[in-house]
């Protein structure tokens, strides 16, 4: 009796649990009363592209196989509402085969967009160049230009330039754009050349070949003030922070400084036209340009004019004296006064010989002149002879009562300038204390290898006219 109760007591478990899972497929079933087709019309098709998954991307809430008409890789021809149709076949056959279709626009290619705006005035007699001629584009492709680059116009306004764009890219056709450029008998807002010039400690001045019109937004942003002085170990850019000009005279461009300048230091501006903003009357840019010397005027009076010991006047017969008054050099005597060549008067002081032999000294500088301390043009006349590579001279000032320690040490740049003729040399120097005849003082000129490097053999060059010009500039503490 007993396992007859278990044996229908298992009967019953086994009956429901089967009766449990019929019923969980059953429900499974139900959840999916009918078979959908998920797939939305595609974004429009540039003709010649061909049908992808992009556009052929139907999708079906129960497993199965979808074949798209017209199939992927096809190109359709330009048209709107070109019908794409989807056929599903289930994977389980309880379910029913259908199909869905969507429609697509088949459209012309894109149109490029070409940025490129109205040149500036373009000078009579210039060529056109990529100033003028710098078309961009959305995409990448291939220019040409109507006129060509390096075509000179006629002057006239408003005249027709033309670009034709080809795409490199399938999805954009072919367009053209054109400006129009005036072309005037305009001058080109230039820097006019060694016009540069100190105008007081807080300010400089240069020229332009041109009126300015107008100094834009930014102008300080294109200058660069730099400014050294060896002797007063000092170096740096000065910050320009001011910009103007005066309509009365306009090819005149002023810059106020942050810091001051001074009558001894080695001063250069320079300028970058990007992003600056000036421009003439005629809105042509200011043109870039490099360093250039800043001028420090000198109005005053030689001090060693007329002076004959300056002038290599005055002469002795004493070879160590170097056959001149007021100068001396060694037994060696690769100084020597001459007759034969002169810029003026009748005579000049000769080196021929190699480097370092003697320097020679001028024993009679502050003599008969009144030298304060301060900032002096000093300046020579110096003739080079031909084929030479010589490239520095230094002089040097020295007292007597110092233990003839340099006061002053002088590099002059020689390495570019003419050759076979006189020119004259010169730059601000400061001096530190004052000459005169009652505290012993010599000026001394070298002619050294360690500032020659690489220059060989005999060097032949004459030295005159000596000057000495206060400057009003002052000296830099």
């Amino acid at each position: 009796m007993k396992k007859r109760i278990i044996f229908f007591l298992n009967l019953f478990i086994l009956g429901f649990l089967i009766t449990g899972i019929n019923s969980c497929k059953k429900d499974e079933y139900s959840l999916i009363k009918e078979v959908v087709i998920t797939w939305e019309n595609p974004s429009d098709l540039i003709i010649g592209l061909p049908l992808t998954v992009t556009q052929l991307n139907a999708t079906a809430n129960v497993p199965g196989t979808i074949v798209f008409t017209p199939a992927v890789g096809t190109m359709l021809q330009k048209g709107q509402n070109q019908t794409l149709k989807a056929d599903f076949t289930p994977k389980d056959s309880k379910y029913p085969s259908l199909s869905k279709t969507v429609t697509i626009n088949v459209v012309d290619k894109l149109v490029p967009v070409i940025t490129w705006a109205n040149p500036d005035v373009l000078a009579s007699g210039t060529p056109l160049s990529a100033d003028q001629l710098n078309a961009t584009a959305n995409v990448a492709g291939t220019f040409v230009y109507t006129p060509a680059l390096g075509t000179v116009l006629p002057m006239g306004e408003n005249q027709v330039l033309k670009v034709d764009f080809t795409p490199s890219v399938i999805t954009h056709q072919p367009t053209s754009k054109t400006v129009l450029i005036n072309v005037r008998n305009v001058v080109p807002l230039k820097y006019a050349p060694n016009s540069a010039v100190w105008t007081n400690q807080l300010s400089l001045a240069f020229n332009v070949d041109g009126a300015v019109g107008s100094l834009g937004t930014n102008p300080e942003n294109g200058f660069t003030v730099h400014v050294k002085n060896t002797f007063k170990d000092f170096e740096k850019d000065i910050v320009v922070s001011g910009v103007s000009f005066s309509a009365a005279n306009a090819t005149r461009i002023e810059l106020t400084l942050a810091q001051a300048i001074y009558g001894d230091d080695i001063i250069t501006v320079a300028f970058n036209e990007v992003g600056s903003g000036i421009v003439s009357l005629d809105q042509q840019p200011l043109k870039t340009f490099a360093a250039q010397t800043v001028i420090i005027p000198v109005t005053g009076v030689n001090l060693l004019a007329d002076n004959s010991w300056a002038g290599v006047e005055g002469g002795i017969a004493d070879a160590n004296a170097a056959g001149a008054f007021g100068y001396w050099v060694g037994a060696a005597v690769p100084w020597q006064r001459t007759t034969d060549m002169y810029a003026s008067g009748v005579a000049s002081m000769k080196f021929t010989g190699g480097f370092d032999i003697k320097p020679l000294y001028g024993m009679n500088f502050g003599d008969n002149v009144d030298i304060q301390a301060g900032a002096y043009e000093v300046s020579h006349k110096i003739y080079i002879e031909q084929g030479s590579a010589l490239k520095m001279l230094r002089t040097s000032i020295a007292r007597k009562s110092n233990a003839w320690a340099d006061d002053v040490n002088v590099y002059w740049n020689v390495e570019n300038i003419k050759r076979g003729e006189w020119v004259t040399i010169k730059q601000i120097v400061s001096f530190p204390v004052a000459y005169n005849i009652s505290d012993k003082t010599r000026y001394t000129y070298y002619v050294q290898a360690n500032i020659n490097t690489g220059v060989t053999g005999d060097q032949t060059l004459y030295l005159d006219d000596m000057g000495l010009i206060k400057v009003d500039a002052g000296a830099r503490p």
